[in-house]
């Protein structure tokens, strides 16, 4: 589950939504509202994982096997913004080592957030629900046990 102390409004999770197969997902990508109570929200909620997919739909581009985002207006010859430097696996603010690395998109949201007070600008569309996570089939026969005289023979 999530921890609530780390969310605010605005950060993207992944939210349990419900069980009507027809027209819902049973989990979907959503933003936290405003008016949204986080520690009931977060009962029902889960940490988004930073992957190369996620980085993408996030607006970082891949730059010498680095992935890295830059401000608008700036020049690609300054340092980036934010970036996930290759060669120790460890994330940058401009050049300075983030001291408490981001595991989750929540965090790396709060992390763009802070210095400039404006959302990262993030597109992920729905969330494709596993083939395991299903609805249960209501309808199959009960297992029945065995009469003795089976038992016995």
């Amino acid at each position: 589950m999530l921890d609530p102390r780390e969310v605010r409004a605005g950060n993207w999770v992944l939210k349990i939504t419900g069980t009507d197969i027809g027209k819902q997902s049973f989990f979907e990508y959503k933003a936290i509202a405003l008016d949204e109570y986080y520690y009931t929200f977060a009962k029902s909620c889960f940490p988004i994982s930073i992957s190369p997919l996620i980085l993408i739909k996030c607006g970082f581009s891949q730059v010498s096997g680095n992935w890295q985002i830059q401000l608008e207006g700036e020049d690609h010859e300054d340092p980036a913004f934010l970036s996930l430097r290759q060669e120790d696996k460890c994330w940058y603010l401009r050049n300075m080592k983030i001291w408490s690395q981001p595991v989750y998109l929540h965090q790396l949201q709060n992390i763009y957030y802070a210095p400039l007070n404006k959302e990262l600008n993030i597109q992920l569309g729905k969330f494709e629900n596993l083939a395991m996570i299903g609805p249960i089939d209501f309808f199959v026969k009960p297992w029945k046990k065995p009469s003795l005289n089976h038992e016995l023979l």
